[in-house]
């Protein structure tokens, strides 16, 4: 009896070291800025960052006035059409492009699968990136395709004499409106020229209540949320203070 149940033990033990999982993979997508050409080219480019270097299937669908779908497989290791290793973390630069598109909203998805290991099930992860053409209005409007994009360049420590340099893109019309709120109910906003025929815009935010800036106050270190509005577009990005 006593011979019996040591075997038994053993058998278990050997069975949990075989059920013992990895750790999990971790797999995301992140899209570039699209590039919109007339009369009705897109160009969006993405990244696929993986800590697996096992082979993936991507999954590309677009959807809108026209649909389109295509698939292709990112090979496994650091080969050519593979991941680009270095240490942990793999990534593989993808680029989505469609001609002849009729103006119009669109949706890419990009979706990636990697088979399961070590225990792990398969992961998927899906992401997607709208985009509009409009290639009619460009006739008048060169900024009709514009995507909208916002950062903040320059000098981010706080101090009485410094300011952030906020810049961003789109077709907000000749003039657009900038919103700024943050903690502690704060709270500013001005409106922000377009750069002569560009679709960019400017704006300094500066510390300080005297003149010569566009934003002004003194905010506290954090994260604060950017919101331009104009000619019926919407763009929201965070800032933010060290």
């Amino acid at each position: 009896m006593k011979k019996a149940i040591i075997v038994l033990t053993i058998a278990l033990s050997a069975g949990a070291v075989a059920l013992t999982a990895g750790p999990a993979t971790m797999l995301t997508v992140v899209f570039g800025t699209p590039a919109i050409t007339c009369p009705g080219d897109a160009t969006i480019e993405y990244t696929v960052t993986s800590t697996s270097a096992q082979e993936a299937g991507v999954v590309e669908t677009l959807s809108g006035p026209v649909t389109r779908s295509a698939s292709y497989t990112i090979k496994s290791g650091n080969v050519a059409n593979g991941w680009t290793v270095a240490g942990r973390t793999k990534t593989f630069d993808g680029v989505f492009h469609a001609t002849n598109l009729t103006d119009g909203d669109y949706t890419l998805q990009v979706c990636v699968t990697e088979a399961g290991s070590n225990g792990n099930p398969a992961k998927t992860v899906c992401e997607s990136q709208a985009f509009t053409v409009n290639c009619a209005e460009l006739v008048i409007n060169p900024c009709a395709n514009e995507a909208p994009f916002g950062e903040v360049v320059g000098n981010t420590h706080i101090s009485h004499t410094s300011s952030v340099q906020i810049q961003f893109a789109g077709d907000f019309g000749d003039y657009a409106s900038i919103e700024i709120t943050g903690d502690n109910n704060f709270y500013a906003a001005t409106t922000v020229n377009r750069n002569g025929d560009s679709c960019n815009y400017h704006v300094n935010w500066k510390f300080t209540n005297e003149s010569g800036a566009d934003l002004y106050g003194t905010p506290q270190p954090g994260v604060y949320s950017a919101k331009v509005t104009g000619n019926g577009k919407t763009l929201q990005f965070a800032i933010v203070l060290h």
